[in-house]
């Protein structure tokens, strides 16, 4: 894998999900996917990918008959138990589409439909969940404050169930959340199709050390973020001068970095015929003093105060993007 590693102020290399105690886990959601097809083609992929903001625009072609496909874009799975105790990045307030996700085709708004189930060891407990008075999703709009209120009829019924447990006067629910989009797409014989679409990705976050009382984690940081001994220079610039970078909304700029992180599911919707057409990439870390970083296989360059790209054609995706994004 390629180590990057581009000017003062540009510095770029990346993380997988190993935070400290104290940050929050992000979810790698990715592209649209559907029924592998032996005829639909993708012409062209153009993928915008900050900690904000996810923009998809696809181009696929029919080189066979009509055929009408089921065209779905899967959420990441929420360990609902997990993310009781260690909190998870940025999620909406809808605790269906906690993504904000939206769509288009040929420029048209998509009326997708939305499916969300809870398992438990593969078992579906939906409909137990929701007849206690819980959304499936506890992550959004204080979902987890419900479960300690819950009568004590139905908490003995869900204990019983295995749905949840009951210890020190504490609920824990040991469901897993799965949601996805999804709706029914008509490609013509030879025609091409462009969809489209946008969401807010659960960006995580964790803090950046380096200093003798607290120096930088070579398993939470350097190995997985690609860092080099320069890149780590870098970030101490930045440490020691905190008027070159972004100040943090609560004032806190000496010793540490906040690094937010974004992952993006690229290599395994590979649904459609062949490698992708052209493949454009555009990362954008916001703001000019901030730091961006990941391990990318390819020839990924500067385009502007904030953003880099990379284009290939007849591309096969091989790595998922995983970006961190310091200040």
């Amino acid at each position: 894998m390629k180590r990057l590693s581009l000017a003062l102020g540009t510095a770029v290399c990346l993380a997988a999900p190993s935070f400290a105690d104290d940050g929050s886990a992000e979810l790698g959601a990715g592209g649209i996917v559907f029924t592998k097809s032996a005829d639909i083609s993708m012409a062209r992929e153009d993928l915008y990918l900050s900690p904000q903001k996810v923009r998809v625009r696809f181009e696929f072609r029919n080189t066979g008959a009509d055929q009408d496909v089921t065209i779905a874009f899967p959420l990441p799975d929420l360990d609902i138990e997990n993310f009781q105790s260690s909190e998870i990045g940025t999620v909406g307030d809808d605790p269906l589409n906690f993504v904000g996700f939206t769509a288009t085709v040929n420029g048209k708004a998509v009326a997708f439909q939305s499916e969300q189930k809870a398992f438990i060891a593969g078992k579906d407990v939906s409909a137990q969940i929701r007849a206690a008075g819980l959304p499936l999703n506890l992550t959004a709009k204080g979902g987890y404050d419900l479960l300690d209120k819950l009568p004590e009829a139905t908490r003995k019924t869900l204990v019983k169930d295995g749905i949840v447990d009951y210890e020190d006067n504490h609920v824990e629910p040991l469901w897993t959340v799965r949601t996805r989009f999804y709706w029914h797409q008509h490609f013509a014989a030879g025609k091409t199709v462009v969809i489209a679409h946008s969401y807010a990705p659960v960006t995580g976050g964790s803090q950046y050390y380096d200093s003798k009382d607290a120096p930088v984690s070579q398993e939470g940081w350097v190995e997985p973020f690609c860092l080099s001994k320069s890149d780590i220079g870098f970030l101490k610039t930045m440490l020691d001068h905190p008027n070159l970078r972004q100040p943090l909304q609560d004032g806190l700029t000496e010793g540490m970095l906040l690094g937010e992180v974004t992952d993006y599911v690229l290599k395994t919707a590979n649904t459609w015929k062949g490698p992708i057409g052209h493949f454009h990439l555009t990362l954008d870390k916001l703001d000019a003093r901030r730091a961006l970083m990941l391990c990318w296989r390819g020839d990924l360059k500067k385009t502007g105060p904030t953003t880099f790209e990379f284009s290939a054609d007849n591309f096969t995706p091989t790595q998922d993007i995983h970006m961190a994004v310091l200040r």
